[in-house]
């Protein structure tokens, strides 16, 4: 007999394969259309940014600059809204002894960043081909940024989904929350040119935190700012601890 671990990795590996074939397997374009989504707000951004002839600070170059914003907030965003749709979207399969809520939000995160992983990749090797400059400052430092960003979009999703089944107002809350933390979390500005006295207060935002650590791993001149690593992973941790909690508690309400 397999190990539970194992079980629960293949269950997982299985919802990952049905939800890409239930998403993309419809459409002539596939999970390519879930790509040229992505990369559709980054060219867009991109576009007028040129045009205006704005730059990015502190000799970064532009694509990379926005790569790193939107595309971790995507994967944050994107984790929020699909944990908080993965039951109600896939409730039959909770018959099954052997897939738990958890089993569902946790493929659907994977998948999301798997996607964001994709689209950027693509970008760095479009970059590359026009000649654009692409700078690796800390290796370790984007490492944990990558593995940061899901993790706690998987934790604050699983928290928000078990709390919309006490309180389905949140529901249509959560959705207006992410849109005001997409104009203040750095997607398109970068924190160094806030004012220090508003920026001891955004600076709670741990996305705000997680870009502006991304970027320093991606350029040379990049300024380093005192984010807190302690903090985002005492953060994402406690998350995801919270969210096993709530889940737990709400899971026979699901039934």
């Amino acid at each position: 007999m397999d190990p539970a671990p194992i079980v629960q990795w293949r269950v997982i590996y299985a919802l990952m394969m049905r939800e890409v074939h239930t998403i993309y397997g419809t459409t002539r374009l596939g999970y390519l259309w879930a790509l040229v989504h992505t990369m559709w707000h980054i060219c867009i951004f991109w576009g007028i940014r040129t045009v205006m002839g704005v730059r990015a600070p502190h000799g970064m170059h532009i694509l990379i600059f926005l790569l790193v914003g939107f595309g971790t907030f995507h994967v944050f965003s994107k984790s929020i809204n699909k944990c908080m749709s993965a039951v109600s979207a896939n409730k039959a399969l909770l018959t099954f002894p052997q897939v738990t809520p958890v089993d569902l939000m946790i493929s659907r995160v994977i998948i999301v960043w798997c996607t964001e992983m994709t689209a950027g990749f693509l970008f760095v090797c479009i970059g590359l081909l026009c000649g654009i400059p692409i700078y690796l400052n800390d290796i370790g430092g984007l490492l944990a940024f990558l593995l940061l960003t899901p993790l706690l979009g998987l934790g604050v999703g699983m928290i928000c989904a078990s709390l919309a089944v006490l309180f389905p107002t949140l529901e249509q809350i959560i959705p207006m929350g992410l849109r005001i933390m997409f104009f203040v979390s750095g997607l398109f500005f970068s924190a160094t040119r806030i004012p220090s006295d508003i920026l001891k207060y955004l600076w709670y935002n741990p996305i705000l935190q997680i870009i502006e650590w991304g970027r320093y791993c991606l350029s040379r001149g990049y300024p380093v700012l005192n984010y807190s690593l302690p903090y985002l992973i005492v953060l994402t941790v406690s998350s995801l601890c919270l969210g096993l909690l709530f889940e737990r508690y709400v899971r026979r309400r699901l039934k």
